[in-house]
C-alpha cells in the first residue's frame, strides 16, 4: 500500500450537504460583493496570515474546481471528499452568525474555546445520536436504575465532559495558529477594543462567528483537517465505551473491577447488579491511540469509579494469576494486583485510590515488596514501568499497567560496549529504579520509586504569555510535574526512597530466590510463562515524549496550510535527528498514525516475533528472519538451548533468564539496585568531612601490604567488569552538573570513566606482572580508536568535551600515554597523538579554564605527555592553553579541580617547562587568591565557623562549590588540601614567603583532622594522603604514614569507602575504587607510580 494511502486512509466520502457562507460585514461596514470566493487550498500568500474577519464570501466547492481540502492532503489529490472535510463543513455551517465573548480573563488557551466551540458541538452531536441508538445509560438515575439515553438537549453532565475535554484538546490543536492570526488582525488594525484583553476577545469573537471560521477553515486545511479528526475520533471513542458499558454492566460487579462498592445499597450492586447511572467521564488518562482511543476513569451516582481501558487485558489477567502464584512462594511477600475484567479487545480495571502508610513498618512492607516486585518484573523483560504505572496504596505498591512484558531487546542490546548490554539487561531495564533526565539546571526521574515528585522538567515546553490579550504569544518554560501517587505518605510526607534501599534489596533477594527456587513451575511445558503466550503485549521503539512533542511542534502555522509541508516534519522520524527506533520498518507507520493524531502504538505477543501498528497492519521489516509461532514454541518447550536458538520470541527470551539465574547473576543486579538509588540519595555529592570512623591503632604500612590492598581492588574491578568480544567495560555512577548521580556505562573520561580503571590496573599491572591487569586495561580501551576517529573534525563536539583533566581530552591523551608506557604497548601509546590534536582543537573552542573540565587541565595534560613522549604538537597545544589561562580572569571559586588554584598551578607548572615570567606572575596571583579565601581548619575537619558538609558552604571566601556544599577542607576537589597541594605542588610558590606560611599552618592542621568520611581520591582520605605525602611537606610525614595505616586497616575491615553517597561502589577514579587503589599505589610505591592528581608520569624500573 502506498505511503499517501497509508496517511490518508480511512477519509472516505461521507454525505453532507453541500455548505455556503455569506459573510457578515466587515469591521469598516463596507459589505464585500457576494459570490466572490476565497481561493480555494491557497486562500492567502504562503507564510501570510489570514486576516482575522474579513468579510467575504466563502464559497466551499472552491476556485477553478478544486476543492478547498486538496491542500490538507498528503500529495494535494484524492479520489473524493475525506470524511474529515465533510465534518469540518458540518461544523462551519452550524457555527452562529454572531458570537458574545464574555469579559472575563482567560488563562492559557482557554479564551479560544469560542472558535473551536461549532467542531465541538458537531462532534456532541454525533455523539448523542451514537448514544440515543445503542441506548447505554449515561446520564442521571432514578431510584438507582440507571436511565434509558442521554438527554435530549445534550446537557448532561457526562457530555460536559465531553466537551470540556474536547474544548481543550482542539484549543491546543489551533492555538499556535490563532496567536499567528491574533497578532496579524493586531498590525492591520482590525481589531476594536481599548484594552488588549477587550482587542483579544473582538479577535474571538470575528474568528468564532460562521464568516470568520470558514475563512480559518479554508485558509488552513490541515487545521481543519486536524480538529476534524480529533473530534471524529473522540466521538467515535467515547460511543464505543459508553456501548460496551452498556454491554458489561452485569459483569462488573461480579469481577471485582468495582471494589468494595459492590453490593452497595447506594447503586442497587446486589448480585449481578452493575454500578449507577454514568455521571462523569475522564478522557485522556493516558495517550491516544488506535484512533483517538484512551483510557478512561468512569464515575458512577453512586460513588464508584472504574477505568476503561481500550485495548487487551489478558497479560494483566495473566500477570495476576503468576502474582498470586509468586505470593504464595516461602520467603516471597504477598502482591496485592489490580483486579481487571478481560473483555478481548478491551477491558476494566478498578480504580484504585492511593492511601498512606499507617506506620513506619508498613512502608518497609511498602519498599521490600517493591523490591519482589521488580524481581518479577526484571524476570519477565519488563519495561518502561514508570511512576504514572504504580499507585502506592498503603504498605502495597500496585502496578496498573502491564502492557510492556515480554518486551524484545532495545537499542542498547546492539551496542558494542558490554556495559551497556549488561545494564540494557539488568534490573535498571524495568523502569521502577530511579532513571534522571539531566538538563542544564535541574534534572527529572520518571521512575516508580524515585519519581513522582513535584518538579521542573529540564524539557522547555510550549506555554503562553500575556494570554487572553493581543499580545499573547508563545514562550518556551520549563514544563512542571505535579506529584503522583507511586511514593508511600506516612504522616502527611512522602517517603525517601534511599532510606529503604537495604528494605527494597531485602525483597529483591527474597523475590529472585523464590522465582529461581521455584522455576521449573514456570518452565514447565505447561507451566505459567506459557500463559501469556498468545497475550498482546506493548513494544515501545521510541520514547513517548518524541511522539508527543513531535505532535505538538507540528501544528506551528507554516505547516497547517499543505498536508506535504507537514508529513515532511513528521518524516523525520525517518532520519537520525529524532534517534533511531528500537525495531527497524517502524516509520511507515509511525507518521500515519500521528497523522490521526495518536501516539504510535505497536503490538506484539510473548510466543510470536510479530510486529503490528496500532491500526492492526503487520510492520515488514520489524522480525526479519525470525521463527514461526508455533516453531518458536515447539523449540521453547523441548530444545535445552533454547534460550539461543529461540532467542528473537519474548517468551524463549524470558525463559532462557529463568534458567540462567543463579546466586552470582543475583549479586549483580542488587548491586545495580544500590547504584541506582544513590541518585535519590540527599547527600551532597562531594560530602568531605569527618564521616564518624574511628582512628585505627595503626602503624606505617609496609610497601607489599598497601600493594596487597590494591591488588584486592583491583580483583574487585576485574570482577565487576563486563567483557564481550575483547573489550571490557563498567557499569558506572556519572556525577551530572555536579550535583545529580547518574547510573551509566561508564564513558571515556579520566574522572568517572574507563580510562581510570585502565589507568589504575596498568600501574598494578606494571607493579605485579599480573596479566589479568595488564588485559583488562587494554580492553578497556578497545572503543578509544572508534571515539577519536568520531570526534575527528567535530569542532562543535569538541569544544563542549573541552581539553579538560578530568572530564575533557586532555585527560583521555595523559591516561592513553601512561598506560602504553606501562605496558610497554606501542599500540595504545600512538593513540595519544589523536587525542592530542583533538585536546589542541577542543581547548581552542571551550569556554572553561578550570583544571577537571578546562584549558589548566588542558595545559597539565599536553606537559606530561610532552614530558613522555616528546610530541611537539603537544608542547604548543599547551603554549596555546597557558596564553588562553593567563589573560583571563579568574574564577570566584578558589578550589583545585575548578578554580584558582588549579589554575594558577597549571601557569607555574608551565612556567617551570618554560614558560615566561608573565605566566609566574599570573600563577602566583593566582594561588594568593585561592588562599587569601581559605578557611583555618578545627581538628574536626572543619573550616572555623562552619559544619561539615553545610549547604550554605559558609566559610571564608565562599566559592561555587561551597554553595552546594562541597568546600569542606580536606577535599581535593573544592576545598583547603586542594589549595594546599597546588602550593606544595609548585616550588615558585614554595618559595613565596606568604603562600610558604599559608601552606605550614594549613598542612599542619590537616594533618590532626580525624577520618574522613570515605576513602577518595576527590574529597576523601586518598586525597589528602596525596597532600601530606608530598616532598614539599616532610614535616606532615608522621601524619601521612598513620593516615596510610589507617586507610590500609579501613580497608582491610570494610573494603573500599567510595565517595559515593551510602559509598556505593563505583569503578571511577576520583571517586571510586581506581582511585582508592591508585592511591595505595602511591602511598606504597611514591617514586614508581606518578600522581593522577597531579598528572605526574610513572616511573619504570
Amino acid at each position: 500500500m502506498a505511503e499517501k494511502d497509508l496517511i490518508d486512509r480511512g477519509t472516505a466520502c461521507r454525505p453532507a450537504p453541500a455548505v455556503s457562507v455569506v459573510s457578515a460585514p466587515s469591521s469598516s461596514g463596507t459589505p464585500v460583493a457576494s459570490g466572490t470566493p476565497v481561493a480555494s487550498g491557497t486562500p492567502v500568500a504562503s507564510g501570510t496570515p489570514v486576516a482575522s474577519g474579513t468579510a467575504v464570501t466563502v464559497a466551499f466547492e472552491g476556485a477553478a474546481g478544486e476543492p478547498w481540502w486538496i491542500p490538507g492532503v498528503v500529495g494535494g489529490s484524492a479520489s473524493g471528499e475525506p470524511g474529515w472535510a465533510a465534518f469540518a463543513r458540518e461544523a462551519v455551517a452550524s457555527a452562529p452568525r454572531d458570537v458574545v465573548v464574555a469579559d472575563r480573563a482567560y488563562p492559557g488557551l482557554s479564551g479560544f474555546g469560542p472558535v473551536v466551540a461549532p467542531f465541538v458541538e458537531a462532534a456532541t452531536r454525533r455523539l448523542r445520536d451514537a448514544l440515543a441508538e445503542d441506548g447505554p445509560a449515561v446520564d442521571g438515575s432514578a431510584g438507582g436504575r440507571a436511565t434509558d439515553g442521554p438527554a435530549a438537549d445534550g446537557s448532561s453532565a457526562v457530555l460536559a465532559d465531553f466537551r470540556r475535554q474536547l474544548t481543550r484538546r482542539l484549543s491546543r490543536i489551533a492555538g499556535r495558529t490563532l496567536v499567528t492570526e491574533l497578532h496579524e488582525a493586531r498590525r492591520l488594525g482590525r481589531l476594536r477594543g481599548e484594552g488588549p484583553e477587550e482587542r483579544f476577545r473582538d479577535f474571538v469573537r470575528r474568528t468564532a462567528r460562521r464568516d470568520g471560521l470558514a475563512l480559518l477553515v479554508t485558509g488552513y486545511p490541515v487545521l481543519a483537517r486536524l480538529l476534524a479528526t480529533a473530534c471524529l475520533n473522540a466521538g467515535d471513542a467515547f460511543a464505543e465505551m459508553a456501548a460496551r458499558l452498556a454491554a458489561d454492566r452485569h459483569l462488573l460487579a461480579p469481577s471485582g473491577v468495582l471494589g468494595d462498592r459492590a453490593g452497595s445499597p447506594e447503586g442497587g450492586l446486589g448480585g449481578n447488579a452493575g454500578p449507577g447511572a454514568l455521571i462523569g467521564v475522564e478522557a485522556g488518562a493516558g495517550d491516544s491511540h488506535r484512533g483517538g482511543r484512551s483510557v478512561m476513569l468512569l464515575r458512577f451516582a453512586d460513588g464508584a469509579r472504574l477505568v476503561y481501558k481500550p485495548r487487551p487485558l489478558a497479560a494483566h489477567r495473566h500477570f495476576n494469576t503468576l502474582a498470586e502464584w509468586f505470593g504464595s512462594l516461602p520467603g516471597a511477600p504477598e502482591l496485592r494486583v489490580l483486579r481487571v475484567l478481560d473483555r478481548g479487545d478491551y477491558g476494566w480495571a478498578e480504580f484504585v485510590e492511593e492511601r498512606p502508610c499507617a506506620t513506619a513498618a508498613e512502608t518497609r512492607q511498602f519498599y521490600r515488596r517493591q523490591g519482589a516486585l521488580l524481581a518479577l518484573l526484571h524476570t519477565l523483560d519488563g519495561t518502561d514501568l514508570h511512576h504514572e504505572n504504580l499507585i502506592a496504596c498503603g504498605p502495597h505498591p500496585v502496578l496498573v499497567d502491564v502492557e510492556t512484558l515480554f518486551h524484545p531487546p532495545l537499542g542498547p542490546a546492539r551496542s558494542t560496549d558490554p556495559a551497556a548490554r549488561a545494564l540494557h539487561d539488568s534490573v535498571h531495564r524495568v523502569g521502577l529504579l530511579p532513571q534522571l533526565l539531566v538538563g542544564d539546571t535541574t534534572a527529572l526521574d520518571m521512575s516508580a520509586i524515585g519519581g513522582g515528585r513535584a518538579a521542573s522538567s529540564p524539557i522547555e515546553t510550549a506555554d503562553w504569555a500575556e494570554a487572553g490579550t493581543d499580545r499573547m504569544r508563545l514562550v518556551r518554560r520549563a514544563g512542571r510535574f505535579t506529584e503522583s501517587a507511586n511514593r508511600p505518605r506516612l504522616g502527611g510526607v512522602a517517603a525517601a526512597p534511599s532510606a529503604y534501599t537495604d528494605a527494597l534489596c531485602g525483597g529483591f533477594r527474597a523475590g529472585y530466590t523464590a522465582i529461581s527456587d521455584h522455576r521449573a513451575e514456570l518452565l514447565d511445558d505447561h507451566g505459567l510463562l506459557r500463559l501469556f503466550a498468545r497475550d498482546e503485549v506493548r513494544v515501545v521503539p521510541r520514547p513517548t515524549w518524541t511522539y508527543t512533542t513531535l505532535l505538538d511542534e507540528s501544528t506551528h502555522p507554516d505547516l497547517m496550510r499543505d498536508a506535504t509541508e507537514r508529513h515532511q516534519v513528521l518524516s523525520l522520524l525517518r532520519t537520525p535527528l529524532l534517534g533511531v527506533p528500537a525495531l527497524p520498518g517502524v516509520e511507515d507507520e509511525e507518521v500515519a498514525e500521528l497523522w490521526c493524531g495518536d501516539v504510535p502504538v505497536f503490538g506484539t505477543r510473548p510466543g510470536s516475533t510479530e510486529v503490528w501498528s496500532g491500526t492492526g497492519r503487520t510492520v515488514p521489516g520489524a522480525a526479519p528472519d525470525r521463527p514461526s509461532y508455533d516453531t518458536a514454541l515447539d523449540r521453547a518447550a523441548h530444545d535445552p538451548a533454547a534460550g539461543e536458538a529461540v532467542g528473537p520470541t519474548g517468551l524463549a527470551r524470558v525463559e532462557a533468564k529463568v534458567r540462567a539465574m543463579d546466586t552470582v547473576d543475583r549479586q549483580d543486579q542488587e548491586r545495580i539496585i544500590r547504584a541506582a538509588m544513590v541518585s535519590t540519595s540527599p547527600e551532597p555529592p562531594h560530602l568531605a568531612g569527618p564521616g564518624g570512623r574511628s582512628r585505627s591503632a595503626a602503624t606505617a604500612p609496609e610497601p607489599e601490604q598497601l600493594l596487597s590492598a590494591a591488588r584486592s581492588v583491583g580483583d574487585q574491578l576485574v570482577s565487576l567488569a563486563y567483557r564481550h568480544e575483547s573489550r571490557t567495560n563498567w557499569i558506572g555512577l556519572e556525577l551530572l552538573g555536579e550535583r545529580y548521580w547518574r547510573l551509566t556505562p561508564m564513558a571515556a573520561d579520566l574522572a568517572g570513566g574507563y580510562t581510570g580503571p585502565a589507568l589504575f590496573l596498568a600501574q598494578l599491572a606494571a607493579l605485579t606482572g599480573a596479566s589479568r591487569y595488564a588485559e583488562a586495561a587494554r580492553e578497556a580501551l578497545a572503543p578509544v580508536p572508534g571515539l577519536l576517529d568520531a570526534l575527528h573534525g567535530r569542532a562543535d563536539e569538541l569544544g563542549s568535551l573541552g581539553s579538560g583533566a578530568f572530564a575533557g581530552l586532555g585527560g583521555i591523551a595523559y591516561a592513553l600515554t601512561e598506560v602504553g608506557t606501562l605496558l610497554g604497548d606501542r599500540e595504545v601509546l600512538d593513540l595519544a597523538g589523536p587525542a592530542v590534536r583533538l585536546s589542541c582543537a577542543a581547548s581552542a573552542a571551550e569556554d572553561g579554564y578550570g583544571v577537571r573540565g578546562g584549558a589548566a587541565g588542558g595545559l597539565v595534560s599536553l606537559l606530561a605527555v610532552h614530558r613522555a613522549t616528546g610530541r611537539p604538537e603537544a608542547w604548543r597545544g599547551a603554549e596555546r592553553c597557558a596564553e588562553r589561562i593567563a589573560a583571563a580572569p579568574l574564577p570566584d571559586s578558589g578550589g583545585f579541580a575548578d578554580g584558582a588554584a588549579g589554575i594558577g598551578w597549571a601557569l607555574l607548572r608551565f612556567a617551570a617547562a618554560g614558560g615566561d615570567a608573565r605566566h609566574r606572575s599570573a600563577g602566583l596571583e593566582a594561588l594568593r587568591r585561592a588562599t587569601a579565601g581559605a578557611a583555618h581548619v578545627t581538628t574536626a575537619g572543619t573550616p572555623d565557623g562552619a559544619t561539615a558538609g553545610a549547604s550554605d558552604g559558609a566559610t571564608a571566601g565562599t566559592t561555587r562549590e561551597a554553595a552546594s556544599g562541597a568546600v569542606a577542607a580536606p577535599a581535593w576537589c573544592g576545598g583547603v588540601a586542594g589549595i594546599a597541594l597546588a602550593v606544595a605542588d609548585s616550588p615558585d610558590a614554595l618559595a613565596d614567603p606568604e603562600l610558604s606560611r599559608w601552606l605550614a599552618a594549613r598542612s599542619g592542621e590537616l594533618a590532626g583532622i580525624g577520618p574522613l568520611a570515605d576513602d577518595s581520591l576527590c574529597h576523601g582520605e586518598s586525597g589528602l594522603l596525596e597532600l601530606l605525602g608530598h616532598g614539599a611537606l616532610p614535616a606532615a610525614r608522621p601524619a601521612w604514614m598513620r593516615r596510610a595505616g589507617t586507610l590500609l586497616a579501613s580497608a582491610d575491615r570494610a573494603g573500599p569507602q567510595c565517595g559515593t553517597p551510602g559509598r556505593v561502589p563505583h569503578p571511577g577514579l576520583l571517586t571510586g575504587l581506581s582511585g582508592i587503589g591508585h592511591g595505595l599505589l602511591r602511598a606504597g610505591f611514591p617514586d614508581r607510580i606518578g600522581s593522577a592528581l597531579l598528572l605526574r608520569s610513572s616511573r619504570l624500573p
